[in-house]
């Protein structure tokens, strides 16, 4: 009997060598990014060099990765399943490494929404630090659409969201539904009670409030509830962040919408107050996120742990303000 051997360099084609890695490597950024350009952006070499890359990496597979459709890279059958290794590979290499790294600094990169991390996370710290000396923690301040690719991509361990929805690839650690009131200055809410009729007020608008909402939905919200607010506008002033409407009504610009977490500082203070007598209605939910949240003693776990119940306090306290206001 006779039997048909491959030849050698049949069998090379297909061995994980270092060239095919490299080559594995470029396609998975040519399939995240959907095209040979936005790859080559993110590794910081030539369009022709990711393309020849993907021809190369074709010609040793025998198969087509790609196809195009309206000018952009689309997977084939193939490529999906290669993508799909590939995906599964990157998280768990990214995993062992991080353990290594995290055995020995216990750090965590915590990435926050922009108003969440100024006014609240970035001053709450030294009660994390007292509770957790053995964890260090880098704060990035950023607002993205969340994914377990941005994060991965980026090294962030935690992320703080403000959103209405879950994220459906990343561990969901905790939540708190927040509460939303209009709030103002003492002496903006007396000039808008004192013409004796409905008073008038500017909406100050935070116009990125949450990821999955329009850019009024917390002013929306509210006025559902409380029609009669809407004949009350006289007009309107907008800012990409809360923090910068809250810094509006402080300079007496106006009426912002407050969340009870975010304002809480600024009501113990005496520097802003509940622009109305009736009760805060719900908003959106602070969301503490993770690719790889570890076992319950892990840095991640603990951090969470502590945000959620930092954030609840918080919010228990301004509802004590707000229900103790004149």
């Amino acid at each position: 009997m006779v039997v048909a051997l491959s030849k050698p360099d049949d069998l090379d084609a297909y061995r994980l060598d270092p060239q095919m890695l490299s080559d594995l490597w470029v396609f998975r950024h040519a399939a995240r990014a959907g095209s040979f350009t936005g790859a080559a952006q993110r590794l910081r070499v030539t369009q022709g060099a990711v393309s020849q890359r993907v021809i190369r990496l074709e010609g040793r597979l025998s198969t087509t990765l790609f196809s195009r459709k309206s000018g952009r890279l689309v997977l084939t059958q193939s490529g999906e399943a290669v993508l799909a290794s590939m995906d599964q590979v990157a998280v768990l290499l990214s995993g062992t490494l991080s353990r290594f790294d995290r055995s020995q600094r216990r750090s965590v990169v915590v990435s926050c929404i922009p108003s969440l991390a100024t006014e609240w996370l970035v001053p709450s710290l030294d009660e994390f630090y007292r509770e957790n000396p053995d964890i260090q923690l880098f704060i990035r301040s950023e607002m993205f659409q969340p994914s377990a690719e941005f994060l991965e991509d980026e090294n962030i361990d935690v992320l703080l969201s403000y959103s209405r929805d879950g994220v459906s690839d990343l561990h969901e650690l905790a939540r708190l539904p927040e509460l939303i009131m209009p709030v103002c200055t003492r002496a903006y809410r007396e000039a808008m009670m004192a013409g004796g009729g409905p008073p008038e007020l500017t909406r100050l608008h935070d116009d990125a409030p949450c990821f999955g909402g329009p850019q009024d939905t917390e002013w929306r919200v509210w006025e559902t509830g409380q029609p009669t607010w809407r004949d009350q506008i006289s007009g309107e002033r907008h800012f990409n962040l809360a923090h910068l409407a809250y810094h509006a009504a402080l300079s007496e610009q106006g009426v912002a919408m407050g969340r009870s977490v975010l304002i809480n500082r600024l009501m113990a203070r005496g520097e802003l107050v509940a622009a109305s007598d009736l009760p805060p209605v719900p908003g959106a939910t602070y969301r503490v996120f993770a690719v790889r949240p570890g076992n319950a003693r892990s840095p991640v776990r603990r951090f969470a742990n502590w945000v959620i119940q930092a954030l609840e306090r918080t919010q228990r306290d301004t509802l004590a303000m707000i229900s103790r206001q004149p």
